[in-house]
């Protein structure tokens, strides 16, 4: 089931295939485009949705990383949606105002003093009428064995590192990373193959993030969706369909400035890489012992 991780390589083959890899992320990201039907159903859905500075939209995604449509709970009911029992308020900023009179010309102005947090709801938080977007789904089908492989990997390595690998139902989101219990949480409902690239996503946080402060959101992400895209490539799992549009989403400029994360990438996907490969050579001689221990027991027989 391994194949490709028994394949002997040589470490200059290996450095070179991730560097192949990441050009090819960074390729794919800056040449990605929308499906027609999907480009109409994002116009179509920011049309619908109140206008939210770029500030604001990084503070959402910190809090609810896959948040891609938020809207205030009256907004919601206007467009014949409630938002779900027990879903958290995202917080953003609003202006706070104050009219003042100007003193050089007598009229009434207003005067910026400040912001107030306000809660607003991501789509996902969300059901009732179908949206545009209802129609359009970000997801990794399939089943594969080299997706059954690597989500081993990823809970063995995780169990090293004393951060537990748990599947639940979640709201919001494929998976996540708790820094505060030190756990990784994927999504029950995903496909074999986006939960194995779901799982290599949250090992990235769990391994680097937590130990790196000063970071972007969007660095975050991006260094964590290129490393799993690398890694289950490596291995034999596409995950291009997903990644190229997911970097491509938090990348401000659209993918061109990936490259400025291009080392930390590199780095981590080959240091994952490596400790992949060590699981599955100590997998496979544990499977060579019982073999040999039950050939041993057929012969005393």
């Amino acid at each position: 089931m391994a194949k490709k991780a028994e394949k002997r390589r040589t470490a200059e083959e290996k450095k070179e295939q991730v560097e192949q890899l990441l050009q090819s992320l960074e390729e794919g990201v800056k040449n990605f485009e929308y499906s027609p039907e999907k480009y109409m159903a994002i116009m179509k859905m920011q049309a619908l949705m109140p206008h939210y500075s770029f500030r604001n939209i990084m503070l959402a995604k910190l809090q609810l990383p896959n948040a891609c449509f938020i809207a205030s709970f009256k907004r919601w009911k206007e467009l014949g949606r409630n938002v779900i029992k027990g879903e958290k308020a995202i917080r953003i900023l609003a202006p706070r105002f104050k009219k003042e009179v100007d003193e050089l010309s007598g009229e009434d102005e207003l005067k910026l003093i400040g912001f107030l947090g306000v809660p607003v709801f991501d789509v996902t938080q969300t059901e009732g009428e179908p949206l545009p977007i209802d129609r359009i789904n970000l997801t990794l089908d399939g089943s594969s064995e080299e997706a059954i492989q690597i989500f081993e990997w990823v809970k063995i390595l995780a169990k090293e590192d004393d951060c537990p690998v748990t599947l639940k139902k979640i709201s919001g989101a494929n998976g996540y990373y708790s820094l505060t219990d030190h756990e990784i949480v994927v999504d029950c409902d995903l496909s074999i193959n986006h939960r194995a690239k779901t799982g290599v996503h949250e090992l990235v946080h769990s391994r680097v993030h937590r130990n790196i402060k000063g970071t972007t959101a969007e660095e975050r992400e991006c260094v964590a969706e290129g490393v799993a895209f690398i890694c289950c490539s490596y291995f034999g799992l596409d995950t291009s369909e997903y990644s190229f549009e997911y970097v491509k989403g938090w990348s401000k400029d659209g993918g061109e400035s990936l490259m400025k994360y291009g080392e930390i990438i590199q780095k981590t996907a080959n240091a994952l890489i490596q400790d992949f490969e060590r699981v599955a050579m100590s997998s496979n001689d544990s499977e060579g012992v019982n073999s040999e221990d039950e050939q041993a027991a057929v012969l005393s027989a």
